[in-house]
């Protein structure tokens, strides 16, 4: 009778599950409240199922069958080893490398997230202050006071645009990276050895390493930037190109003809968000980082040997390196 009570609730499940996803799929910032409340009746029936003597690796196998729901993300971000994005009810969830703690994101909400390159991850929260957590052995995790409109973190550094155009940065300041130049800016993007930022008049300005040039941007107005690896660069122009300067051994900085509304830089791979949503990668492809899958995207994030993105209905794909569980976005 017992058995016959759980197939009845896997049942139930099964089709909340089906409903679930049919009733929200077109709204991603609808998706919050009836995904918790669907993750709660998944734990519940795992319970059930594990007290009426099945092994975990059958419930494992049912749920897979039935109940699995992709969670739908505003915006995600990848570091080297570890990944994290912002739900669509402002939560942030990380999966990969854990060792110092940067993905165990605390609770709150948040409206953006920055992974760092090698233990750490700072977040926008929805009342305008940074939180960061992870390793802290530079000072990169203790964030200043005051608000802020987007964050960026680097290998050992972060930097921020302040709610006044100023960008402030902390942590690691070898060559300058954490040192940034007078003047307002709109966007930042910080990277291993070197960060660089959209002022306000649309130029872009770079600070620290530049010994292949990353720190030395072309002429132009750009409307967005990313650092990538500690060597290269890339922007997108005003008129939707994509220009890239500095270290391009692998291709990185050569990328294709057409025009983008989003780039993001690995290590030595490039991708970016075409204006017809498509993402397409150029430059390094030994763990298949430049190889995107097919389908539409809102946003795209580059770590170093991994990229991730948030498709059109708000879920996310990831290729590339997973060694540790990096390019593996969680299900419910």
């Amino acid at each position: 009778m017992r058995r016959i009570q759980v197939w009845v609730s896997f049942i139930a499940v099964a089709f909340l599950v089906l409903n679930t996803g049919a009733a929200f799929a077109g709204d991603v910032k609808a998706q919050g409240k009836p995904f918790q409340y669907l993750q709660q009746q998944i734990d519940d029936l795992k319970k059930q199922l594990q007290d009426n003597y099945y092994t975990k690796t059958e419930v494992d196998a049912l749920l897979a069958a039935c109940c699995v729901a992709e969670i739908r993300f505003s915006q995600v971000s990848a570091g080297w080893y570890h990944t994290c994005g912002v739900k669509s009810d402002g939560t942030v969830t990380c999966w990969g490398a854990d060792n110092s703690g940067q993905s165990t994101p605390p609770e709150g909400t948040f409206s953006q997230v920055a992974c760092g390159g090698e233990g750490h991850t700072c977040g926008l929260q929805s009342n305008g202050t940074v939180l960061c957590w992870g390793e802290d052995n530079w000072g990169q995790s203790t964030p200043p006071a005051g608000t802020f409109s987007q964050v960026s973190a680097g290998a050992a550094h972060t930097c921020g645009v302040k709610s006044d155009g100023i960008v402030a940065c902390w942590g690691w300041n070898d060559l300058g990276v954490s040192t940034p130049p007078e003047g307002t800016f709109s966007q930042i993007a910080c990277e291993a050895y070197h960060t660089c930022g959209v002022k306000s008049d649309g130029t872009v300005a770079c600070w620290g390493r530049n010994d292949f040039g990353q720190s030395t941007p072309p002429a132009g107005t750009f409307t967005q930037v990313a650092s990538g690896g500690g060597y290269h660069t890339c922007g997108v122009k005003s008129d939707g190109t994509v220009a890239c300067w500095g270290y391009g051994s692998a291709g990185q900085t050569t990328p294709p003809v057409g025009t983008f509304t989003q780039v993001a830089c690995g290590s030595y791979h490039t991708c970016g968000v075409k204006s017809d949503g498509t993402v397409a990668c150029w430059g390094a492809n030994g763990y298949g980082q430049s190889a995107p899958p097919a389908g539409t995207f809102t946003q795209v994030t580059a770590g170093a040997w991994h990229t991730c993105g948030v498709k059109s209905d708000g879920t996310v794909a990831c290729w590339g390196r997973n060694d540790s569980g990096q390019s593996t976005p969680p299900q419910l």
